[in-house]
């Protein structure tokens, strides 16, 4: 059996895995590349995964040597994780992933006493000498590499199709036809409409007031209104917006709320045009994310693009940690068959 470590920003995973692929057993810990970005040192994060590796085997009675290897893969090859491990370059697959793997058994970098396989992240293929007039052709990933082989594992996906990741990050990752990720675009969508609603006065206006009246806008109405506001007037002026709703007119914190979730959608909507002006275009869509997310940018994306688009969309939390496992145990697979 091996195991196989997920290392977000804030929350790390690990999973006990038979070689066929079934899980024995599971734990996660509220440590991450956060805790090393904030502290300027690993030492937090190196322990954490040690610390939870030994529990997971303790707390379900695995013995120490059944477990041969472990996999690991996300933010904790980055600068601000375990190990730093340049990028494969675009497009990369399951071969390629598989065969750039980082054998590790450095015990300085995760004491667990057996070796680690690191699976790098993708860049996009860009100049070697890029500058900053590049930087619209430039984007990487790491930890929605192992979770797009996943999904082609669980789904079966037709292709060419883009993966559009929606959490912190809305990732677009364009899927071409030998099944390998050919280019990605992300924004940072995730993490502004948190700063907006925590570090700026507009978080106030989508609590709910008592006894406030709506304004009897339908949900497509205030999307289309975002939409106008986004492109004429730009993000920043909109995003003050949801006050001016508040204050000067009648509506809602629910109506505001769809306000600025289709503000944000409607910028990222310059993402997928531009993927698609480069060539990275299919009318399939997978979706995975927050629900609400997932159905806007549905309805977005076919206001845009048109009716034809075939989206699909995953927002069930257990199933999207199964497209990471399933991802690192394809990979974990296939250097198993590489060794034997």
């Amino acid at each position: 059996m091996f195991s196989v470590i997920d290392c977000g920003t804030t929350t790390t995973r690990i999973y006990i895995v038979e070689e066929d692929g079934r899980i024995l057993a599971s734990g996660r810990t509220k440590v991450g590349v956060r805790d090393t970005s904030i502290t300027g040192s690993r030492d937090k994060l190196r322990d954490g995964v040690r610390d939870l590796f030994f529990q997971v085997l303790k707390d379900n009675n695995i013995a120490d040597e059944d477990v041969k290897f472990a996999i690991a893969s996300g933010m904790i090859t980055s600068e601000v994780g375990l190990i730093e491990i340049p990028h494969l370059v675009a497009p990369v697959g399951l071969e390629e992933l598989s065969g750039g793997i980082y054998k590790c058994e450095d015990p300085a970098v995760l004491p667990i006493g057996r070796p680690i396989y690191f699976i790098r992240g993708i860049r996009n293929h860009y100049p070697d000498q890029a500058r900053a007039e590049d930087l619209r052709d430039i984007d990487f990933m790491r930890g929605e590499e192992v979770q797009i082989i996943g999904i082609m594992k669980m789904r079966q996906l037709q292709l060419p199709a883009s993966i559009v990741t929606l959490s912190s990050h809305t990732k677009i990752i364009y899927i071409n036809e030998e099944g390998k990720a050919e280019a990605s675009c992300t924004t940072i969508s995730g993490q502004f409409y948190e700063a907006l609603v925590s570090s700026t006065n507009i978080g106030k206006s989508i609590i709910p007031v008592e006894g406030e009246e709506p304004g009897g806008y339908s949900y497509e109405e205030l999307i289309s209104v975002a939409t106008d506001c986004v492109r004429h007037a730009g993000l920043g002026r909109t995003m003050l917006m949801p006050r001016f709703l508040q204050v000067l007119l009648k509506t809602d914190s629910r109506e505001r709320g769809i306000f600025i979730d289709a503000a944000i959608a409607a910028d990222d909507l310059k993402a997928f045009r531009e993927m698609r002006d480069k060539g990275c275009a299919s009318n399939r869509y997978f979706f995975y994310g927050q629900e609400g997310r997932c159905r806007m940018y549905d309805y977005m994306l076919k206001k845009e693009f048109g009716d034809d688009l075939d989206i699909t969309f995953v927002y069930d939390s257990d199933e999207i940690d199964q497209f990471t496992i399933q991802g690192a145990i394809a990979v974990a697979q296939s250097v198993i068959r590489q060794n034997s």
